[in-house]
């Protein structure tokens, strides 16, 4: 895979990420769904491990967290404590598979593990960072109780949710190799570059527009 095209992936799979979190969580507030940011974190654990699966360099994941949060700012709906959720989450991910790449990759149950534990240490640093650091309500009156309280119910939802789509995102990155999708859809390489920016250039001018 040339440089372009490793550059290209993270690219498009960040602002896939940037939407999601922009319009996903809209969605859901508009459907009355309680804990939020679990189902996002979940779904977002899809994107993120397919990411890998395609294209693997320490620090890829935030690269793509950082592409996501510019996605946001670049929103009329901008909020700093979620910038910081997708930044962590960018950090913690990309270091627990830079780490274990080999076990998460080999083993179903090392990544049923790995799943809990990326989400609690995403989680705490989250409310720690949202509490003291960024000192936004109701983080910050609330402290170490509130803290508690989200490590015991948003978390424990996140943890449940993450188990099952960690391994759908690694199904997914196996199923979406650039070579094999090619055979498959009998598509020249430029033209999947093609359609890959013009998915990134509708995603960015959504984004604007909503």
């Amino acid at each position: 895979m040339s440089k372009y095209e490793k550059i290209l992936i993270v690219l498009l799979f960040g602002s896939l990420w940037g939407a999601l979190e922009l319009f996903g969580r809209d969605l859901f507030r508009a459907m009355g769904m309680p804990q939020k940011s679990a189902l996002l974190f979940g779904l977002g654990i899809i994107i993120l491990y397919a990411s890998k699966r395609l294209v693997h360099f320490p620090g890829s994941v935030v690269i793509m967290a950082l592409i996501a949060g510019l996605f946001k700012i670049a929103s009329a709906n901008f909020y700093p404590c979620q910038f910081a959720a997708v930044m962590i989450n960018g950090i913690v991910f990309d270091t627990a598979y830079s780490t274990f790449k080999g076990r998460l990759d080999r083993s179903p149950i090392y990544r049923t593990i790995a799943a809990p534990v990326i989400v609690y240490v995403s989680y705490a640093m989250f409310a720690f960072i949202a509490a003291y650091v960024l000192r936004q309500e109701p983080w910050a009156s609330t402290g170490w109780a509130g803290i508690r309280s989200f490590l015991l119910s948003d978390a424990v939802s996140a943890s449940l949710i993450s188990i099952v789509t960690i391994h759908l995102g690694y199904y997914l990155g196996n199923a979406v190799q650039p070579d094999a999708l090619l055979r498959r859809l009998r598509m020249p390489t430029v033209a999947l570059g093609i359609v890959s920016v013009v998915l990134v250039a509708a995603i960015w001018i959504a984004g604007q527009i909503y």
